[in-house]
């Protein structure tokens, strides 16, 4: 009996000794070498192993102003060229570059600047209803940027944020001082902007600020005479009505 208990000793110590050296293989194998660094943790918000990817062999997009997951090395030819146009057709509007601005409008736009607005038609009118590239203090800057399509035509949707004029006195309620963010939808064909949209998604809209009395209401036509004609400024007349 006393020999049986002796053996099952010796068998124990051998099982425990050998755990105990692969516990220290183990530890040897995963230390870095000396000299070289830890690897390094995971950023903050992003889950620890390989650098994320968008499908095989794509990285995420270094476009700077994207979050859209959208890998400019692969925009298409056509969408590449919008993306380039509407970029563009913002860059001049913070310029206040007019000439630059308006090669890129089609003749005959679509166009709405506010959600609450009519359709609008024609370069001419689009010049004046576009008073940004007309100012000299308005800045806007593009957030985000999505953009598909292809020969026919292509969408290119913005996530933009504007500054109209600097603050200053002024009636309550309007858009000067502080940035307005927006939704904007271009649609772009053979290099020109056909359509132009812009929805702001702060709690502003042209209505609103009529409603607070931050613009003056236009007085509706009188029974039997027309609608009075947009307020074009003369440097805008020179660019063509359009066709609706």
């Amino acid at each position: 009996m006393l020999k049986a208990e002796g053996n099952a000793a010796r068998k124990l110590a051998h099982l425990l000794a050998g755990g105990a050296v692969m516990l220290v293989i183990a530890a040897v194998a995963s230390a870095p070498t000396q000299g070289q660094a830890p690897p390094p943790a995971p950023a903050q918000g992003q889950p620890p192993g390989p650098a994320r990817r968008r499908g095989p062999g794509v990285q995420l997009p270094r476009q700077g102003f994207e979050a859209t997951g959208q890998n400019p090395a692969n925009y298409t030819p056509d969408e590449a060229a919008a993306v380039a146009v509407v970029k563009k057709w913002v860059e001049t509007s913070t310029s206040h570059d007019l000439a630059a601005h308006m090669a890129l409008i089609d003749d005959n736009i679509v166009y709405r600047g506010d959600p609450t607005g009519a359709l609008g038609h024609g370069a001419r009118a689009y010049c004046g209803a576009y008073g940004f590239v007309r100012s000299t203090t308005s800045v806007l800057k593009i957030d985000e940027l999505y953009v598909v399509g292809g020969p026919a035509d292509t969408l290119v949707i913005i996530k933009r944020t504007d500054i109209n004029n600097p603050a200053g006195p002024g009636r309550e309620g309007g858009l000067s001082g502080y940035q307005v963010n927006l939704v904007v939808l271009a649609r772009v064909k053979n290099g020109k902007i056909t359509e132009w949209y812009d929805m702001p998604l702060n709690k502003v809209s042209i209505a609103a600020m009529r409603a607070a009395g931050a613009m003056a209401t236009p007085a509706p036509p009188q029974p039997g005479q027309p609608a009075p004609a947009p307020n074009i400024p003369a440097v805008c007349m020179s660019y063509p009505e359009g066709s609706k």
